[in-house]
């Protein structure tokens, strides 16, 4: 029985241990998200991350594009208060899951982001397609567009010299 005790709690390390283990650019992602989600008017009370789901970064010329699905839970905090550490999260309160699509530039800049938190028992409002639409959108901010040039697209002509 020991071991098996021994066993369960190594697992649950292992788990927590590969939870908070996020890259500084995730991280910076993450603080976006959360900034952003902060500023929407609905919102009337703070919200803390309990879970990250997943993450990813893909490295592009332009920058490093972050995709998070995160949980949050309301705390006992107004909005503005969101960063405090004071802020406890309301073991009854609301309950949100996140997806965070963020283009983060040089120098901190963000290229793009796009946020959507529904409300955990609320059905899905937009379709998963659509979702994944924005989120490419800011995927592909600040790249180079593809150069495709059709017949018309640029018309030259010289001036006839008057008479």
């Amino acid at each position: 029985m020991k071991p098996l005790l021994i066993t369960l709690a190594l697992c649950l390390g292992a788990l927590a241990l590969g939870r908070a283990e996020l890259s500084v650019a995730q991280r910076q992602g993450l603080q976006v998200a959360l900034a952003e989600f902060h500023q929407h008017p609905p919102v009337q009370w703070a919200f803390r991350e309990t879970s990250v789901d997943r993450a990813t970064e893909t490295l592009f010329p332009a920058g490093i594009f972050v995709r998070l699905e995160f949980k949050l839970q309301q705390t006992n905090c107004r909005k503005n208060d969101w960063k405090k550490p004071e802020c406890k999260v309301k073991p009854n309160g609301r309950k949100r899951k996140c997806l965070a699509c963020i283009k983060l530039g040089s120098e901190d800049r963000v290229l793009g982001r796009m946020i959507h938190c529904p409300i955990q028992t609320q059905a899905p409002q937009e379709p998963m397609e659509h979702q994944e639409a924005q989120c490419s959108r800011v995927e592909r901010a600040g790249e180079d567009p593809p150069r495709y040039y059709f017949p018309g697209q640029f018309a030259f002509s010289k001036a006839l010299p008057p008479d």
